[in-house]
């Protein structure tokens, strides 16, 4: 999303990103050929916690103890992958996060925006951290499997999500977080969204910041129910819930 606020920035250790210190003082990423943010710059955690845990209904269900799967689309910075995991932890519910990431960032990179603040068990960003550590400057394409414990496991696929799927797995939740439309468009199309339909378990909900009438527009003809709801205090004014409905199919597996 582009940033158009003035807040505290210092360089990272890759040249083309600069460190923000965001409202609620968690840290993100900023690209200087778009100006493009990571994260909301009223607040990093408070965005990720309200659009990606709370919207999709992966924060309740880690609560209750339902084992639950997650999508995501753009790894990023981690900070949606780590927050999950620490719920998931927290509740000892079974967790199998995918993420998707064609441009990885360093273990120096993610060091630097300090995710140990990020969660209650702080040992997982460590253990994150040791575990990118020793899987820098992977090849593309690949997949690359972190297990915290027997119950948690995070899965981060290097590759174009243009043109990946999984037709053997459906998710609970889909945290859709590519660049915006104006950034990258060829993450919002209508193939790319359909797939994500194709993924999604029904009742299950694909969440993101994103609110644009033509994306909303392509979710509904794909089938999805789509909401616009209040977006985190002091942030976007709405954010998007696209929810598959029972009964919703399968597009990619009906087409002869």
């Amino acid at each position: 999303m582009p940033n158009s606020y003035q807040r505290p920035t210092m360089p990272s250790a890759r040249e083309s990103l600069s460190i923000q210190v965001t409202d609620d003082h968690s840290r993100t990423l900023i690209k200087h050929d778009t100006g493009d943010s990571y994260h909301s710059g009223s607040g990093a955690i408070s965005e990720t916690r309200h659009v990606y845990l709370n919207n999709s209904g992966a924060q309740q269900r880690l609560a209750v103890g339902q084992p639950t799967r997650v999508l995501e689309i753009g790894l990023g910075t981690a900070m949606a992958m780590l927050l999950t995991l620490d719920q998931a932890v927290r509740y000892d519910t079974p967790l199998d996060y995918v993420a998707i990431e064609l441009d990885l960032l360093s273990a120096e990179v993610i060091e630097s925006l300090q995710p140990k603040s990020w969660i209650e068990n702080s040992e997982l960003a460590e253990q994150f951290l040791e575990w990118r550590r020793k899987c820098d400057n992977p090849a593309l394409p690949s997949v690359h499997v972190w297990c915290p414990s027997e119950k948690h496991r995070v899965e981060v696929v290097l590759d174009d999500a243009c043109g990946w799927h999984d037709l053997e797995r459906t998710f609970d939740t889909i945290y859709f977080d590519p660049f915006a439309p104006e950034s990258n468009p060829e993450l919002w199309t209508h193939a790319v969204l359909e797939r994500m339909f194709t993924m999604l378990q029904q009742g299950g909900s694909l969440v993101t910041y994103c609110v644009k009438r033509a994306v909303r527009d392509r979710l509904a003809a794909i089938g999805f129910d789509v909401s616009k709801v209040p977006g985190p205090e002091k942030g976007k004014r709405e954010v998007l819930i696209a929810t598959k409905p029972p009964g919703g199919y399968n597009h990619l597996q009906t087409r002869s």
